[in-house]
């Protein structure tokens, strides 16, 4: 008979939270210097979409498998692996002096980040049901959040003491993340049955109608918010004007940016909550509406005083961001526990490939329609977040109402 598999203590929850939050240091560098590798490189737009995104792109190619190993083995083992590669990338970054090898330390960050988010996350959820996992899960991924919004305060280093400086504290600060982990990671078996799964069997996951759903719904809730997460410190930038060089104006942009993305851990765990409550279709159909509005509509805001304007910022930042917790945890819900592995990658692999997709179109557009410079290109820039939100309400207004019985 298997052991009974009891919930992890607060304790290391916290500890891997910590763990999740140290490795993701050099996650948002280059979306809060993104103007300075503009300069630096000549980079048009599109290329700087390619380099904001190519983390993103990294983790949708090996999320797929990593996460389908853990149906196979310790997830623990995924974990550490991936951490100590995440430290090795920001080293490997800041010895970097033009585009291409930079796209190539960024996709390994990327993979790395694929064989620690959802390999923790399900290190954590091993055997634990019910609301319990939803809270876990609600924690966990908005650690995820935590990480990357400290890791835009980051890119004050960068203003101050070069840009090199902070991936290199960055990777100081995963290596530290590998350390925390080693010793509190849970050391169950992530395997649910003796005989493993097919690897890259996604079959059983294509046949769960309530899973595609969530999948879909994760998918338009990453590409919805890449222009506040990813093209913020750009956008207020432009904005700014000719301020945007004085100190004290750079440093705000960089703690809005920073703030924007903090706000993803109340906006994420007060959604769960609420799904719990009053049900995950309605309360996430509601935020990709409201996240249509404020996120699509947002380039809008560029003709308002600048003051204004961050205040706009992080009120759309805190909408759009709202359903990352609930559709994680909705998704642990209604996967089979022997697919669970092969459900989760899909789902992550198709969320990140959405932001990846998101972040270069909004590139695109931007150089289409006239560059940064122009208001039109970052209305329509900004107005395709607003599509991907729409897409997601389609998806979720279809869930079953009371998801976290089935």
């Amino acid at each position: 008979m298997k052991a009974s598999v009891h919930a992890p203590s607060a304790t290391i929850v916290a500890a891997i939270c910590a763990s999740e939050i140290l490795g993701l240091a050099g996650y948002s560098i280059v979306p809060a210097l993104l103007p300075q590798f503009i300069e630096t490189w000549s980079l048009t737009n599109t290329q700087a979409g390619w380099l904001a995104g190519i983390v993103s792109a990294g983790y949708m190619i090996a999320v797929i498998p990593l996460v389908g190993l853990t149906d196979r083995w310790p997830a623990r083992h995924i974990y550490l692996a991936s951490g100590s590669v995440s430290a090795l990338s920001c080293f490997g970054m800041a010895l970097c002096d033009s585009l291409l090898p930079a796209l190539g330390f960024r996709a390994a960050a990327g993979i790395a980040m694929a064989g620690m988010y959802m390999p923790g996350l399900r290190a954590l959820t091993h055997g634990v049901e019910g609301t319990m996992r939803a809270r876990i899960a609600a924690w966990y991924t908005s650690s995820f959040t935590i990480g990357a919004s400290l890791s835009f305060l980051f890119g004050r280093v960068g203003t101050l003491l070069g840009w090199r400086s902070a991936f290199v504290v960055a990777g100081l600060l995963g290596a530290a993340s590998v350390l925390i982990a080693w010793p509190v990671l849970p050391r169950g078996e992530s395997a649910s049955e003796a005989e493993p799964q097919p690897l890259l069997d996604f079959r059983p996951v294509l046949a769960n109608r309530d899973a595609l759903l969530l999948i879909v719904g994760y998918a338009a809730a990453i590409w919805g918010c890449v222009g506040l997460r990813q093209w913020i410190v750009v956008f207020l930038t432009f904005c700014a004007g000719d301020q945007a060089a004085v100190s004290a104006r750079a440093w705000i942009i960089l703690v809005a940016g920073a703030l924007i993305s903090f706000l993803g851990v109340p906006a994420g765990l007060i959604g769960n909550e609420l799904s719990i409550r009053y049900g995950l279709r309605n309360i996430a159909t509601l935020v990709f509406l409201l996240s249509a509005f404020a996120g699509g509509l947002f380039g809008f805001t560029a003709v308002l005083p600048f003051v204004l304007v961050l205040g706009l910022s992080v009120v759309a930042g805190c909408i759009v961001q709202g359903n990352f917790s609930n559709l994680t945890s909705g998704v642990l819900a209604v996967a089979t526990p022997r697919h669970r592995g092969a459900t989760i990658g899909l789902y992550s692999c198709i969320g990140f490939a959405a932001g990846f997709l998101g972040t270069v179109l909004f590139g695109v557009t931007l150089d289409q329609f006239g560059g940064t410079s122009h208001l039109a290109a970052w209305t329509l820039s900004f107005g395709t977040c607003g599509l991907a939100c729409l897409a997601g309400a389609a998806a979720t207004i279809f869930l079953p109402r009371n998801i976290w019985q089935r």
